[in-house]
Parts: structure tokens; sequence; C-alpha cells
């Protein structure tokens, strides 16, 4: 018998978690690819590791490529079959109930930085609302499909190939190229009203905090200000975050402009300077401590990684 009960606190689903013979391929911590196209290897509820709940560290993307796949997200129960993929970002708990037999799967999980930098290297954003705590199932058609298949063998063979100075550079660029690809599946699938449909009380008031952060964390950055806005009160409203999100308010405000800044320190056109003006710091030390508290370098250690 497992020895795992219903009650254990979920395994975390992280990179550095995961042993090498789970995955296909891995790009140190950033991203990890996994599949049982050409090998037998058990979907992991099948082995007994994973028949108790898991937490996601990680973003995850499961495509079904043949039969089906029967889990819990969240406490919702959901199916994903042939032509179909889920996605989760950190924050979501899954447990395994059903997996047919003739289940064939390719999966994906990346590192939040490494989904942050391509997003930014194309000029786009992760949605708040998407970084947390957020999954859905969405259909392609065959065209897409295949497309996705051929980009996953792709990046795959690159990971493996004898490490080099350009290996994660090169990565970097399939998966941007992989991204803009589906971007009309995920287009199709922000339909805030639908999102909002399915949110308990705190679960939206969440949610909220979340947009509003998105919005305005170069401005603002007390807990206050965003209270005020929900017609909630500091206390009510950090409670409440912590309630769903297992952290603080003020931790969710210093994460996501600690992540704009390793971003646009990325971006070589911006100087250390120019970063903690976009930011609107006080001053460039200010800055400095506080890149530095948040990731152990300072910005220009960072900058020249």
């Amino acid at each position: 018998m497992n020895k795992n009960t219903r009650g254990e606190k979920p395994f975390d689903f992280l990179i550095t978690n995961l042993p090498d013979d789970f995955a296909e391929a891995r790009l140190q911590d950033q991203l990890i690819m996994f599949d049982n196209l050409n090998r037998e290897f058990p979907y992991p509820s099948k082995n007994g590791r994973y028949e108790f709940p898991v937490k996601c560290g990680n973003y995850i993307i499961i495509t079904i490529r043949q039969g089906y796949l029967k889990l819990k997200v969240n406490l919702q129960e959901l199916e994903v079959h042939k032509g179909q993929f889920l996605k989760m970002s950190p924050g979501c708990i899954f447990k395994h109930l059903v997996v047919s037999e003739d289940c064939r799967y390719t999966g994906v999980v990346f590192d939040e930085n490494f989904v942050a930098n391509i997003y930014k290297s194309l000029g786009m954003q992760v949605h708040l609302t998407e970084r947390y705590n957020h999954y859905s199932v969405q259909s392609m058609s065959d065209e897409v499909s295949e497309h996705n298949l051929q980009m996953y063998k792709l990046v795959s063979q690159e990971i493996r190939e004898p490490d080099h100075a350009y290996k994660a550079h090169i990565v970097q660029r399939y998966c941007e190229i992989w991204f803009l690809k589906n971007q009309a599946i995920d287009a199709s699938l922000r339909e805030p009203a639908e999102i909002k449909k399915q949110l308990k009380r705190k679960e939206l008031i969440f949610h909220d905090f979340l947009t509003l952060l998105e919005a305005n964390y170069k401005h603002e950055r007390s807990i206050g200000f965003y209270a005020e806005r929900l017609c909630l009160t500091p206390k009510y409203l950090s409670t409440t975050i912590k309630e769903v999100s297992g952290k603080l308010g003020l931790q969710w405000i210093d994460e996501y402009v600690a992540l704009e800044a390793q971003a646009l320190l990325r971006d070589s056109t911006m100087s250390v300077k120019q970063v903690s003006e976009e930011l609107n710091f006080p001053s460039q030390s200010m800055f400095g401590r506080f890149f530095k508290k948040m990731t152990g370098y300072t910005p220009k250690q960072y900058k020249y990684l």
C-alpha cells in the first residue's frame, strides 16, 4: 500500500525535484521535456509516485497524443483527450484519477524566469492572473498538433546536443517561435467573464488584486493602495491573499517588481540606472539593495551573468 495518505502535504512538482530519468531532455533548472512516445516510461500515476496530490512549482504543459488522462486540478475533475493539452501554472494542485492504457503524451515543465524572459523578448507579458493557480484544457487542430509535436522534438534534440555557449539562446529562440505559433489558441480562452465565473469570492479578490498589481506595480507598492481600490481593509486583503496563494500581498508585489527588473536588466539596451528609473525607485542604490535582497545578485552582476 502506498504510504502516502490523502492528508499528506502535496509533492512539489519542481524542475529541481525531478530526477534525471524522468526527463527526455533537461536544460539545467530552466526546462524539462518528458514523454512516453518512444520508450517504456509509465505515466507517473502508474508507478505510485504521484497517486497523491502534486503541487505545481513551475509551469506545466501536458499534451495527449493518444488515449486520455483524467485528473483533478484544484478539486475540479478534468479529462484531457487526444488533440488536447492541459496548462497549469505554479500553485495548482493536481491528482491523477485515470490514465488510459494507450495514453501517449508529451510534456514540458518551464521555470517561471524562463517563461518571463521569452515573453519579454517577444515584447509580451505573462498575465498575472495566469502566473498563479491558473489552469486550462485547450483543443488543437490536427495541423497545430503536428506542429507542436515537431517543435517538441526539435527543442528536445537541441537540448540533448553537446553543451556549447549558445545552447540556451538557441533553445529560447525555438521556444519563442513555439509560443508565437500558439498565441491564437491562448487568445481564444482569455475571456475574463468566464474566468471570474469559476472563481469563489476569495479567489476572485485575489484575481482582482493580481489584475490591479499588473497595472500599477511600477508606482504603487503598498497593500493599502490595492485594498482601497478593492474596497477592503488592508488586513482583510492580506489575509485573503495569504489564504488563497500561500504568500503575503507584499511578497507578490516585491516578487513581481523583481521579476520585471530581471527581465529589463536582460535587455542590453537599458542600463541599471534606466531600469531603476523605469521601476520608479527613489535612487539607484535603493534599487540595488532591493534587487540584491530579492535575487542574491547586484543588478550589475545579474545583467552580465
